[in-house]
This record gives C-alpha cells, sequence and structure tokens, in this order.
C-alpha cells in the first residue's frame, strides 16, 4: 500500500512515535469545482483528528471505540467529554455498544480493507468522489488516514471481545491476526507499521431510511412500492404547487424519492456495490422551499434545540421530505454487484436529466490516462478496480441511453417539476463561512512539472496552473525572473529554452529549496508555490 501523496498532509504521532498520516487526495483531475465549501471544510476537520490525543474544535474529547455491532469492523471516532480521571481506553470498553448518549457523538468512521471480506476502504474513497462528479447520493467527505499498528492492537481485541454477533467477532479476530502478521499489502503500508484506510466524516441526524431499511435483500427492493414509483412507465405528471404557488409535499417527497433512488442504483451499478439492501440505507430530513425562482434548501439540525432555533430561520411555506444519505458504502468493487445481478438499472424509468448528463461527461474523463491514474495513485484502487469502474460506466450508458426518450424518461428533478432555476443542490447557510474556507478551489496539480529529464509529467493543465502562480508570484514579490512569460501550458524539450522551466529554478532559489526544475505535487516547492501566490 503506498499512500498518496495527495493534496495535503497532516502528521499525527502515535504514543510510540509513529507517525500517522492524515491525506486529503488531489480533486478529480480537471475538475477542482465540484467540490464545494463544506467539502474542503469537513476534509480538513478530518485531516486534524488526532487519535490519541485529539480535541474537537468545541474543545470534546476524541475517543476511538470499535464497532461491534455490523458485520465489517471500523472504529467510530466519538467526540465525548471524558470523565476526570478516566483514560480513552476505559471508556471505549464501557461503551463499545450500539447505543451511545445524546452528549456522545459519532464524529467519523475508520475503516481498512478486510481481505476476505466485502470492506473494501478504496470504495468508501471512490463513492465520496464519485459522488462529487456525478453530483448525486449525498456522500460525506472522506480522506486517506494511516494508524499505528500498535496502537490498533488493543481496540481490535476490544472489538473482538466485545463483538455482537458471530459475524463480527469473526471479522474482528481476522483483523487482529491481520494485525499480528502486519504484512498484507493490501491493508498496511510497505513498512509493515501502519494500516491504511479511510476516515470519513459521520453525517449528523441521519436515520434510516423509512421503510427501505426494513428490507431484506435486493429482490425485496426491487419489489418494493417505492421503487415500483421509479418503475413506472409513465411520465411523471405530479402536481407540486397548488394555484397559490403552496408547495406539495407529498409531491415534492415523492420526485426527492424517485431522483434518490434513481441515483443510488447508477452510482451502486458502477461501483459494484454488493450490501446495499442489507439496512444499509439512510436519510436525512431536509426543508425546501422556492426563494426568488430559485429552489433552496436546508438540511434540519438534529438537536431538538437547535432544531426549534433554526425552524425560526425557515420560510413558513418550506415543506419537509426525507433525502437520501449514502453511507456504508465500503462494499464496493470486489464482491458482486446487486444492482447488476438484479438489472435494477435496466427497469429505472425516471431519472435526473443532470445525473444522465454527468454520466456521459464521467464516460469521458474514464478515458483520460490522468484519470485513470488519479484513481489508483489517490484513491487507491488497483488497475482492475478502475478497469470495473470504466466498464461499469460504458455498461450503464449503454443501459440508458439505449432507452432514452423509450421508456426512460429525464424528469425526476424537482427545480424542473417546479419551473424554477436548478440550484438544489447549493444549500443556504444560516451562518457565515469559516475564515479558513477558501471561496474558490484550491489550485491542484495531478502530476509533476517542470523538466522533461527529470521525469516531469507536463500535463497541460498541470503546466498552465503552475505557469498562473508563477505568475502571480513574481507580482507579489515584485521578482519578475518569477515569471514564465506566458501560460499555454507547455514546455520545451529543451530545458534551456524553457522559460517556464528557468521561472520553476528561480522560484526554488528564491525559495531556498533544493534547484531541480520539478514540482511535484505535495512538494515542497508546490506548497511554497502557493504560499507565495497567496492560494492558501
Amino acid at each position: 500500500m503506498n499512500t498518496p501523496r495527495g493534496q495535503e498532509t497532516v502528521s499525527h504521532t502515535a504514543a510510540n512515535g509513529t507517525v500517522e498520516f492524515a491525506i486529503r487526495s488531489i480533486p478529480f483531475p480537471g475538475h477542482e469545482e465540484i467540490y464545494s465549501k463544506r467539502d474542503i471544510e469537513k476534509e480538513r476537520e478530518l485531516a486534524e483528528i488526532d487519535f490519541y490525543n485529539g480535541k474537537t474544535n468545541d474543545e470534546l474529547d476524541i475517543v476511538l471505540i470499535p464497532k461491534t455491532y455490523s458485520t465489517s469492523p471500523g472504529l467510530n471516532v466519538h467526540a465525548v467529554k471524558l470523565p476526570a480521571g478516566m483514560s480513552r481506553v476505559s471508556y471505549a470498553a464501557a461503551h463499545a455498544t450500539k447505543s451511545h448518549s445524546s452528549d456522545d457523538k459519532i464524529i467519523a468512521k475508520y475503516k481498512q480493507t478486510i481481505p476476505t471480506h466485502f470492506t473494501y476502504s478504496p470504495s468508501i474513497l471512490g463513492y465520496y468522489h464519485l459522488s462529487r462528479f456525478l453530483d448525486t447520493g449525498h456522500v460525506e467527505p472522506a480522506i486517506v488516514r494511516t494508524m499505528d499498528v500498535a496502537a490498533h492492537k488493543p481496540l481490535a481485541d476490544l472489538g473482538k471481545a466485545k463483538a455482537i454477533g458471530s459475524n463480527n467477532r469473526k471479522q474482528w479476530t481476522e483483523l487482529r491476526a491481520l494485525d499480528d502478521a502486519h504484512s498484507n499489502p493490501a491493508l498496511y503500508t510497505d513498512d509493515g507499521k501502519q494500516l491504511c484506510g479511510a476516515l470519513q466524516a459521520n453525517p449528523a441526524g441521519e436515520e434510516s431510511y423509512p421503510h427501505l431499511s426494513d428490507l431484506g435483500g435486493a429482490a425485496a427492493f426491487a419489489a418494493s412500492s417505492e421503487f415500483a414509483k421509479v418503475t413506472n412507465s409513465n411520465p411523471l405528471k405530479l402536481t407540486c404547487k397548488d394555484a397559490n404557488g403552496k408547495l406539495n409535499q407529498a409531491a415534492v417527497q415523492q420526485i426527492v424519492q424517485i431522483r434518490d433512488l434513481s441515483d443510488m442504483v447508477l452510482m451502486d451499478f458502477i461501483m459494484s456495490q454488493a450490501d446495499r439492501f442489507s439496512g444499509n440505507m439512510h436519510s436525512e430530513k431536509i426543508y425546501l422551499w422556492v426563494e426568488n425562482g430559485v429552489l433552496r434548501n436546508k438540511t434540519k439540525k438534529s438537536d431538538p434545540a437547535k432544531a426549534a432555533e433554526q425552524l425560526k430561520q425557515i420560510p413558513p411555506e418550506a415543506v419537509l421530505v426525507d433525502r437520501m444519505i449514502m453511507k456504508d458504502n465500503d462494499a464496493g468493487l470486489i464482491s458482486g454487484n446487486s444492482a447488476k445481478t438484479y438489472h435494477l438499472l435496466e427497469k429505472i424509468s425516471h431519472m435526473d436529466s443532470k445525473t444522465y448528463n454527468r454520466l456521459l461527461d464521467l464516460q469521458k474523463e474514464l478515458l483520460k490516462p490522468e484519470v485513470g491514474q488519479w484513481f489508483q495513485t489517490e484513491l487507491l484502487f488497483t488497475p482492475a478496480d478502475f478497469k470495473t469502474v470504466k466498464d461499469n460506466v460504458d455498461q450503464a450508458v449503454g443501459i440508458l441511453t439505449a432507452r432514452k426518450d423509450k421508456g426512460l424518461f429525464l424528469d425526476a428533478n424537482v427545480s424542473a417539476a417546479l419551473g424554477v432555476e436548478d440550484k438544489q443542490e447549493q444549500e443556504v447557510e444560516t451562518k457565515p463561512e469559516p475564515d479558513n474556507v477558501p471561496s474558490t478551489p484550491l489550485a491542484v496539480i495531478t502530476g509533476s512539472v517542470g523538466r522533461w529529464e527529470n521525469g516531469a509529467r507536463n500535463l497541460q493543465a498541470d503546466v498552465e496552473t503552475v505557469q498562473r502562480l508563477l505568475e502571480a508570484a513574481a507580482q507579489k514579490l515584485q521578482a519578475p525572473q518569477l515569471d514564465p512569460k506566458g501560460v499555454d501550458g507547455k514546455i520545451v524539450r529543451q530545458f534551456a529554452k524553457s522559460n517556464t522551466v528557468a521561472a520553476i529554478e528561480a522560484f526554488q532559489s528564491h525559495s531556498n529549496i533544493s534547484i531541480d526544475g520539478l514540482i511535484e505535487p505535495g512538494s515542497q516547492t508546490w506548497q511554497a508555490l502557493l504560499q507565495a501566490a497567496g492560494e492558501t
């Protein structure tokens, strides 16, 4: 397991001195715009979590507690107020159950691959970034995280001791044995000292999806009344507002649910999800209303006191609906494909036009070599994993395009049904954004830029990014030697003739960095250039 370089890495030190890494993956190549300010903020919050001595911004203590109530083992990251004199391990031993008090919040989950089971950390990362590209699914942000094996062992022992059910105990037992060997390349870093998995934010206020989460298996889902609305062969003709313009809650809920389920089936088809229909369907409450010709939404607060205060800011004409949250996405890529086995995608008759168009865009993106490399370098995919996704996307496009206007209607969109502007995914903010969250996406490069003979990849988009940053640095530092003399995305093969390489070397000299004429993602030169250009 080679950990990715990422766009940002935060280090944490375990008790025995092992340095752990929290790595924010580079954004989908060429599409930094698909990540919201909240995504960036959440990724950074995840990266700052210290497993051993950490505290939240509101001074709650971070405690790792093994999941003992599901098939796949993992660690829940709790934010609690530790009683005086109680250690984190003692607290974990006393609270390794499914129930926990309202003052004990699960803020994140850490999961790693189990080679003989269908728990697979790259699937968690894949779902997050795929959901952003397709603008579907409401998947919480996730990052790559390593963890000291020696620190993990006592928690795995606790998981074995407290496991509820034979399946959970079996998986904890296997993971504990793997920790002793710490040599499996799908699970441990090259030196064998650390696990490598995915750390994902846990949504606040999630609930079991009404009725659907109680069903057992894909066949029961396919036969449900909810999915029957998705497969209905007639165009949607729902009256979403009355003559006075008041929203009809039931009609709005139906469109939201149809879109949720069709999006879920598509994402699970692409990611070869094997374990969606065994209680792994969740939802949250959101308010929806129309304001100045635009559909607005706001997630309902889970805390009763905060929810009551929030309601004062919600327009009285808003309707409250259930919206799907896609979590528990670790069973993808390696062990079956329920959506494909039960032909769920072929049965869909209603989909959001935006989802359909983004799927066509995704098919084109997956043909780019840098995108395939990104999946493997940043999301920990194997070449076989990427081929699975690419083949599934091709199949999904084939299935849906063959049925477009011949049984497939692109009408599952609340904004379109209301005849208003489609900005429903841009949640209304009721408080100012934190000062440290950028208003525009951070600049990123997916490969090295600079001297060809030093191994630079010099992808055009990356070269343009570096050239733009060098221009900005030259102006801010009043150092004309840093100016690449144009932004054209090109570097000539003869480095002595390249203005961009000359500017890179001048910047390295100016910054007292070893001069090699090369800028790599996450390198000292890259970080210094971002700072000099005012991008951090």
